[in-house]
């Protein structure tokens, strides 16, 4: 009895987690957003390299159905239901997340989520671009964001400038900021958020063992914090020799796990190689037997 109601409540805890992935609203306000620019061919190219890069694992390919066995489905962005969505939904979408999607609001700049949009849009021939959004309309904050490393102080220090209603450019302060270093598999975030003081300035501390090229240089990346996109922003990257050098190969260039399937682990490559005769081997047994009994009834 015992048992019985506990597979009720996993049947039921496990409809209801389905069922709140299934279910993804976009606020109104949301759906209305446009691109701040026009689409461009360059534009359209550059999201196709992003979307391969952080997409294609679960969206697969472009218009191929090709999409990963996920609950919920992720389906094909080329097909009708995610092109009869607007940009600021597609927008949306992108930059939240929601499990098992990630948020890339954390991940990418705007720029470059919308430039996802601009390859999206290249699968519909019907579609045309809805006028860029004039910042004169935009009501939120216009800031800039700015990076160098302070030797004396260890420590980079990021300032944020915003566009002021005069016309004229001044400090922000009491905006987040988050820091993120380049990894292989892409960037990873260093540090808590920060929020800017009254100089608009930002102070992260670094840690001085994180890997870097032969030289110690790491590539830098730091981006504004905003989940309610109430800010047009410009992240800042530099790279900085403030890293442990490090004169190693490429992750790709071993025999690992994640590596190409020519360098993967050689007990790996065995262990499949006998599961494949295996399963095969097992199925020439059943046609065999199958062939034997025939032979027998008809004897």
């Amino acid at each position: 009895m015992r048992f019985k109601n506990l597979l009720i409540i996993i049947i039921i805890l496990t409809g209801g987690v389905t069922l709140s992935a299934q279910t993804w609203v976009v606020p109104d306000d949301q759906k209305a957003v446009v691109a701040p620019f026009k689409f461009t061919p360059d534009m359209q190219k550059q999201g196709e390299q992003i979307y391969l890069k952080n997409c294609q694992s679960c969206h697969g390919l472009m218009g191929k159905d090709n999409w990963a066995k996920l609950t919920p489905p992720p389906g094909d962005l080329a097909k009708e239901k995610a092109q009869k969505q607007t940009d600021g939904e597609l927008f949306y979408r992108i930059t939240a997340g929601k499990i098992p999607m990630p948020e890339f609001r954390n991940i990418l700049p705007e720029d470059e989520r919308w430039w996802i949009v601009a390859y999206i849009r290249t699968f519909n021939p019907n579609y045309v671009q809805p006028n860029p959004a004039a910042l004169a309309s935009f009501t939120g904050r216009i800031v800039t964001l700015a990076m160098q490393y302070s030797d004396p102080m260890k420590k980079i220090v990021v300032t944020a400038s915003e566009q002021l209603k005069d016309g004229k450019t001044g400090l922000a302060a009491g905006v987040e900021v988050m820091l993120f270093v380049k990894r292989f598999f892409g960037k990873m975030q260093v540090g808590d958020i920060k929020t800017t003081n009254a100089q608009g300035l930002a102070v992260f501390e670094f840690p001085a063992d994180l890997p870097g090229n032969k030289e110690g240089y790491v590539e830098v990346t730091t981006m504004v914090n905003d989940p309610k996109s109430q800010m047009k922003t410009t992240p800042a990257t530099a790279s900085f020799a403030i890293g442990a050098p490090t004169d190693k190969p490429s992750l790709t260039a071993t025999r690992a796990w994640w590596s190409t399937r020519g360098n993967a682990p050689v007990w790996i490559i065995l262990t499949y190689t006998l599961s494949v005769l295996i399963v095969w081997g097992f199925i020439f047994y059943i046609l065999f037997s199958i062939l034997k009994i025939r032979k027998l009834s008809n004897g």
